[in-house]
């Protein structure tokens, strides 16, 4: 992953977000995944993504550092099987009004920046939290635009199907 101070123009302290070809590369490496999906197997992201070494784990459950800071991804299973992997695409931001200006503009523009890489989203979620997905035949690509971060995941098509079930979101 690339330097994300130099790209972004912020200090270490400060907001940081990924810039246009740095989301792109981390969605298209995240949708062209050839992994195990088991929990057992982390090496591989590690190699791939050159996130570093494990800051908290265990046997469903691993932190990473994907390089904005400690704990910016997730990779979370349920009985060995790995069901997804979020990674953090900004920083959090401030908890105000000017937070979350940062975090929607950030969303909306790595909205248009995948778009015009992977096409048109297979799906919009329209909530208070917001979700731009692109479907695949075993894996959903998800970008979320949070209150205070955006984070972009890739998830099991069945584990998707119960969260949504679970919790009645509805497209858009």
């Amino acid at each position: 992953m690339a330097d994300l101070n130099a790209s972004s123009g912020n200090s270490v302290t400060g907001w940081r977000e990924l810039a246009d070809a740095e989301i792109v590369d981390l969605a298209t490496t995240l949708r062209s995944l050839v992994w195990s999906w088991r929990m057992d197997n982390l090496m591989r992201l590690l190699v791939v993504f050159g996130w570093h070494d494990p800051i908290f784990e265990s046997c469903d459950w691993v932190r990473f550092d994907s390089g904005l800071g400690p704990g910016t991804c997730d990779v979370i299973g349920r009985d060995g099987e790995a069901e997804r992997i979020e990674v953090a695409v900004t920083t959090l931001a401030a908890d105000d009004a000017a937070g979350q200006a940062k975090v929607h503009d950030a969303f909306i523009r790595m909205t248009a920046a995948l778009t015009a890489t992977l096409g048109e989203p297979t799906a919009r979620i329209a909530d208070t939290i917001p979700e731009i997905r692109w479907a695949g035949e075993e894996t959903t690509l998800l970008l979320t635009g949070l209150l205070q971060m955006v984070r972009l995941c890739l998830v099991a098509n069945a584990w998707l199907a119960d969260y949504d079930a679970a919790n009645g979101l509805r497209e858009q």
